[in-house]
């Protein structure tokens, strides 16, 4: 989704969630977008959007979250599939 789309976004969830509940985000670390237009031997139009981790904290405490856990998995040379850093982020609505 664009970066503009992200605070409603999360601000959904939150209103969907009951309080205390719990939100984990997984993501890719990184500026940059990657556009695909093939998938499994299919034509698509998909863009990934690389994130950073304080900028997705920050989103997230401005939506009303209390960020409770943060995991950055190095790349791991060599795979194809785990070649960027990866990041994932446990936030909980306030009871």
């Amino acid at each position: 989704m664009p970066p503009a789309e992200l605070p409603a976004v999360l601000a959904g969830f939150r209103r969907v969630l009951r309080p205390g509940g719990y939100l984990l985000l997984g993501f890719q670390v990184g500026d940059d977008v990657s556009h695909h237009d093939e998938a499994f031997g299919h034509p698509v139009s998909l863009d990934f959007r690389r994130l950073r981790p304080d900028a997705v904290a920050a989103l997230l405490a401005q939506a009303g979250f209390d960020v409770t856990a943060r995991v950055l998995r190095a790349p791991e040379p060599g795979s194809r599939a785990q070649a960027l850093p990866q990041a994932a982020m446990l936030a909980q609505r306030p009871r």
